[in-house]
This record gives structure tokens, sequence and C-alpha cells, in this order.
């Protein structure tokens, strides 16, 4: 190389004589100054050539002509345009031009206010290979590629310039927490691959040099971003700057084992519009079809399974459509939590279903029990006329009609003209049978009363069958019922008032008995006759109750007058509504927490 320059130096004066000036052929051409020095890069070689040997291996003096000190090598990368953002790998893809300068007093030459010919000496490609260049590396380089635009300028104070364009995939870690609010950060790391700080320093352009460990901080210009766009993500939000507009970034240096680093930086954030569109208005849409089931009379059980369970399968699929682009990790995401909270509702909607239809065979059940007890109502009239008769009360009137329990070879009454059952084919018994027949054996027979009024035991069921629900309810065991035990008495075939309304029908029961009722008819009490005779007779009140209770009433007696299914599907209609706002503006509360 240094021959060819001298060559070409040598023959210069020949190339002057050979080709003179032809003034006449360019007559607009004004007299250019005379100057000294190179006025090409060949020329450049020349002069570099003829000033003695260069040793591109070795690299620049320091500031004060020696080599005491560590040589300044900035740099800077100017951003074009950024190809790819990995989410699942966690790698960035940027194209743009790695710049860096760096002093050499070796390559010094006279400017033109010095009476040179040259403020700078530009070499492109294969032309800027001669002289030293510092051997910097990415350190979370992934893949590299350098394309032949490469450019090199040299200063008369000895700065050089380079520039070279390159195509640059990176490791950058990337934090999902937030999304599809999520920012990130894409990190450039540059350094030197064999000169430590002390024989060279590598800063941001117009940073500062770091002075510690801990490094030296944000400082200088680290990335120089040219107007980006894109569809997905939005550059340089954090920096207050827009993308189409370009934007500037500072860098970070560290030191690290007596090595510099300089980490280029810039922030993206994600457009939030397709995740918005696509799943966060998509999950509201299908819990709206899940709130509609409520509305829907669970009677028509086809029709409401499909509306429980077709939103929890439709919302699944959308779980699985937020990881389609996503690493599948542990990581916690926040549009991940909120589908999985609205997986969660709609699967909680469903389970109301399965509630509501229990709840229906309870009250099935309980519906059955009711058209038994109307159909006793003529025994009940019987029982009941029986009792007015004798003056008598039911309970009495039980004890008495019941079978009585007596021994083979005891006296009977005189009109007992029964037959007792021994395990063998019935025998008439008679009033002198021998007492020394057999041996005496209990059974049981039925009461002279039962057979004088012709009452039958299945007669006397009814009787025994309210005792066991007077009982059951009459919790203070006082034998008088308030109307909250009557309330849940009558829960028990099904009938379900407030117990407001259940008071009502108790004074509207005993004002037709021709008794007296207090104003305060919450006060009211029914004994056991009153209660039983009014469970015969319940069919005619129920409708007169709830008609009188309508109007200002509380919420907790609107449920009590409701059926189970009814009140399940009446609170669901309620609380799913504030379930899903409280859901929503929570998970938007508590965004800044991922």
């Amino acid at each position: 190389m240094a021959h060819r320059h001298l060559l070409i130096f040598a023959l210069l004066p020949c190339w002057a004589a050979a080709a003179p000036v032809n003034e006449a052929a360019c007559p607009d051409t004004t007299a250019v100054p005379s100057c000294t020095g190179p006025t090409s890069v060949e020329e450049y070689w020349v002069q570099l050539a003829s000033q003695g040997h260069y040793d591109k291996s070795k690299r620049p003096a320091c500031g004060n002509s020696t080599f005491a000190g560590p040589t300044v090598v900035e740099v800077q990368l100017y951003l074009t345009q950024v190809n790819e953002v990995d989410q699942k790998l966690g790698q960035v893809t940027v194209n743009g031009y790695m710049r860096s300068w760096w002093h050499d007093p070796r390559l010094a030459f006279r400017s033109e206010a010095e009476g040179g010919c040259l403020d700078a000496v530009r070499m492109a490609g294969a032309d800027a290979e001669g002289i030293w260049e510092p051997d910097l590396y990415f350190d979370n380089l992934v893949s590299l590629h350098t394309h032949e635009s490469r450019l090199l300028e040299i200063y008369p104070d000895g700065g050089v310039w380079k520039s070279e364009q390159i195509t640059l995939t990176v490791k950058s870690p990337i934090s999902l927490g937030k999304l599809p609010y999520d920012m990130h950060t894409a990190r450039i790391v540059v350094a030197s691959y064999s000169q430590d700080i002390s024989l060279m320093r590598v800063i941001p352009r117009g940073g500062a040099v770091g002075r510690s460990s801990s490094g030296g901080g944000r400082s200088g210009v680290g990335i120089i971003a040219a107007p980006l766009s894109s569809s997905v993500w939005a550059f340089g939000a954090e920096e207050g700057h827009h993308a189409h507009r370009g934007f500037e970034t500072p860098a970070l240096v560290e030191i690290k084992f007596s090595w510099d680093y300089v980490t280029l930086e810039f922030h993206y954030s994600r457009m939030p519009k397709y995740y918005v569109d696509q799943v966060i208005l998509p999950s509201l849409l299908f819990l709206t079809v899940s709130y509609i089931q409520f509305w829907v009379d669970p009677a028509a059980a086809p029709a409401r399974a499909a509306l429980a369970v077709i939103p929890v399968l439709i919302q699944r699929t959308l779980s699985n459509q937020v990881y389609k682009s996503l690493p599948e990790g542990s990581q916690r995401m926040w549009l991940s939590d909120y589908v999985a909270t609205t997986i969660f509702i709609s699967v909680l909607a469903a389970c109301q279903f399965g509630v509501v239809q229990f709840c229906q065979l309870q009250e099935k059940r309980r519906a059955a029990k009711l058209a038994g007890l109307q159909k006793a109502g003529e025994v009940a009239r019987k029982l009941f006329n029986v009792c007015e008769q004798d003056g008598t009360t039911l309970l009495d009137l039980l004890s008495e009609c019941s079978a009585q329990q007596v021994s083979v070879d005891s006296d009977l009454p005189v009109a007992a003209d029964v037959r007792v059952s021994v395990g063998e084919p019935f025998t008439e018994m008679q009033p002198n049978m021998s007492a020394t027949s057999s041996t005496s054996m209990p059974c049981k027979i039925k009461s002279e009363r039962a057979v004088r009024y012709g009452m039958s035991e299945a007669d006397l069921m009814f009787i025994k069958y309210a005792q066991i629900v007077f009982e059951r309810f009459d919790q203070d065991r006082s034998g008088h019922c308030h109307p909250s035990e009557v309330r849940r008495s009558l829960k028990y075939f099904n009938i379900f008032l407030s117990t407001f309304a259940t008071a009502s029908m108790m004074g509207m029961f005993l004002r037709d008995e021709g008794l007296r009722t207090s104003v305060d008819e919450m006060q009211l009490t029914l004994t056991f006759d009153q209660f039983t005779k009014l469970l015969s007779k319940v069919g005619d009140y129920t409708v007169h109750a709830k008609a009188c209770s309508k109007g200002s009433m509380s919420i907790v007696a609107k449920m009590q007058g409701l059926a189970p299914s009814k009140r399940c599907d009446s609170l669901a209609r309620w609380l799913f509504p504030a379930i899903v706002i409280v859901t929503v503006a929570g998970f938007y509360l508590l965004l800044p927490l991922y």
C-alpha cells in the first residue's frame, strides 16, 4: 500500500504537465486559491506514507501525545428501523448505522484555514481499512449482519468518525406483566473486546467517562432514531418524543471487571388496541351472555345450559389466543390473570345454574307435600269437627284415638269387637276368653274412641304430620309459633312469604276464627290447633297475604317472599354485574403493581 501511494505521489507532476487546464472550456471557472496538502484520498495516503511508518495495530496516543493514558472512543447508534420484536425469545432486531469517534494524532493534516486543501478526508469501503480502529463488539449479540455501506472521515486535528450500516439482533429481556399496556426497554451493550480501561475508554457520544464500578450513569447521546412506524409498537414514548418525529436517548456507562460497557437503549410500548378488541372486549361480551341466563326461566333447562356453558368454552379459547405469540412460562401477566378471572366468573355463573336446578328439585318435593296436605282437607275438617264437639284439642284427640297396646289375655272393652293379628289368621277375641289359653303377647288394637267416631289411623296422619312440623319449627318450645317460626314452617310446604306477610296472614286467619288480634300483628302467635287448622286452608290466605305485603318492602322481605330458585336468580341479577364491574375496575387499578 505504501509503495502504491509513493508511486502516485511521484506521478502527480507528470499528470499535471500532461493535462493543462483549458480555461476556454470552463469560462465560468473562478480562480481556485492555492493550497498545499492532499486534495483526495489517494493523495492523503501518499502524504501519510511520506511522514513515516503508520502502524495500524498500535492504538493512538492519548491527549498528551503519549501512551500513558487510554484512548477515548465515543459510540452511537443511528436507528433507522425496528425490524422485529420476538416476544417469545426476548430478542429485538434493528437496522441502523453504528457510529464511533476517536482521536488519532498520527492522521492529522492541515485544514483549509491553515492553508490545506481539505477539511475532511472521506473514505468508503476498502479505502477505510488502512488505519487503526477500535475493536468494538456487542455483548448481548444474537446475530449481526454488516452491509457494504461503510464510511470513514478523518479531520485535520486527527479526529476520526466511522459509520457502518448493520442489521443487529440482540437479547433484550421483555417483561409482559402489564400486557397489553406493557412498556419495554431495548438494550444494546457495546464494549471493547481486548482493551480494558487502562488502554481504552468507551463512552456514548458527548458522554462522561465511567469512574467507578457503579458506572458513570446515563449521559451523552447513545441512540438517535429516525422517524419510526409500527402497527404494534410505539417507540420513544418514555422519552416524551413521538416516533414519527424521531428521538434521542442517553446511554449508560458501567465498568465491569476493568472493562467499559456502554448500554445504548431505547424505549417502546405496545399499542393495546389489538388485545382490547380481540380479548378484553369479547370477554366482557361473553360475560354478558352468561348474565342473560339469569333472566331465562330455569324450566327451559337446555337453553339456559347453553347460555351457561358456551361462554366458558369461548373464553377458554381467548385464553389460548393470548399465549399464541407469547412465551408459555410462569410469568404473571395482567391479561392472562384478567382472562382467567373472567373464565372463573363464567364458571360461577354456570354453577349458579346447577344450584338453581337443585333448588327446583327441592321445591318440587315440598310442593308434593303441599299437594298431599290439600288432599287431606276433608279429613282435616272431620278432625276439627270432632274436637269442637268434644271440646278437646287435636293433641288430646291424637292421644285418645291412637292405637292402644294390649296383651292377648287381657280383658277387652265391651265395644271392642276387634280382631288382633298375632302372626296367624285373624281370630275373634271374646271377652270371656280363658286366662289359661296361651302365653300373653303384647299387641296393638284400635282405640275405643277411634271406633266410636269411625276414624281410621290414616285420618290421624294429618295431625301427626302437623305435629312434627310444629315441633320442628317451635324453637323455643313454648307451644306457640311466632310469625318468623310460622314463616319457616310454611317453607316446608313450598310456601314462601316474608315475615310481615306471614303475620298478616295469621291475623286474617285468627279474625276469621272469631278472635281479636293485636294491632301489631308481629306479636301474634298460633297454638298447635290453630297452626294445624291454618295448614288445612293455607291456600286461601297466601295470595291475599302476598297482595297485602306488596308496596314498600325491604330487600330482605322481598327475598323471603321468593322461592330459593327465584331468590338465587334475583340475587345473581344484581350481584353479577356488580362483580364484573368491580373486577374490571380492580384489574385496571392493580395494573401498576404488575
